[in-house]
């Protein structure tokens, strides 16, 4: 997808959660320039899609970092929206951990690579620990996958950014996901895709 498609979908999204009353609409910070989300990324190693960069151009998260409020949910319920550097901090950080515990020489080889966090996964929500993340391996692709990464899982099925926010609108649409009165997430299992939909959009709900 394009940077356009992408950024005219995040702003359809922000606009529904300002009619809801989501006070997270409040507190997303300005984008980046492209020139920033380039120096930032290349910073960490990492060269971002035009869906990625999209993202952190739309908004720089609703906070710097991660570890900043983390317990204030954010665009999605019991999640976290950090700024670039702080995603690009956190996704790192996950790469080393993940190999360290698997080898000694982190190099890929072999299927089980595809289960541990690479180096150019960039987290784009997280909600501790299994985070919604965007694959950048190839940039220059029309657009880049997202999937939510699970340990020793890896991401699971895979879909476009475009798509996914199509997702948080049916979980609204469909009252998987809630603003409760006092303008707080919540979400009603009763409610989840079920077997009707099919696993893939159960693991993309989200």
């Amino acid at each position: 997808m394009t940077a356009a498609e992408v950024t005219q979908a995040l702003v359809g999204f922000e606009a529904r959660l300002r009619d809801l009353g989501v006070p997270v609409v409040d507190r997303l910070r300005p984008g980046l320039s492209r020139q920033q989300v380039d120096q930032i990324s290349g910073e960490f190693g990492v060269r971002l899609s035009q869906d990625a960069a999209a993202y952190w151009m739309w908004h720089d998260g609703d906070r710097e970092r991660y570890e900043d409020d983390r317990l204030v949910p954010s665009l999605t319920p019991f999640s976290v929206f950090s700024g670039l550097r702080g995603a690009l901090e956190r996704s790192a950080l996950m790469h080393r951990h993940t190999w360290t515990d698997a080898f000694e020489d982190p190099r890929p080889w072999g299927p089980e690579w595809d289960v541990h966090f690479r180096a150019q996964y960039v987290i784009l929500l997280d909600n501790g620990g299994i985070p919604l993340t965007m694959d950048c391996t190839e940039p220059g692709a029309d657009d880049s996958p997202t999937g939510i990464y699970a340990p020793g899982e890896g991401l699971g099925a895979t879909i476009s950014l475009t798509e996914r926010i199509s997702w948080w609108h049916w979980a609204l649409d469909n009252g998987y996901w809630l603003v409760t009165s006092d303008k707080k997430w919540d979400i009603d299992l009763t409610r989840a895709p079920g077997q009707l939909v099919g696993l893939h959009v159960r693991d993309n709900a989200s």
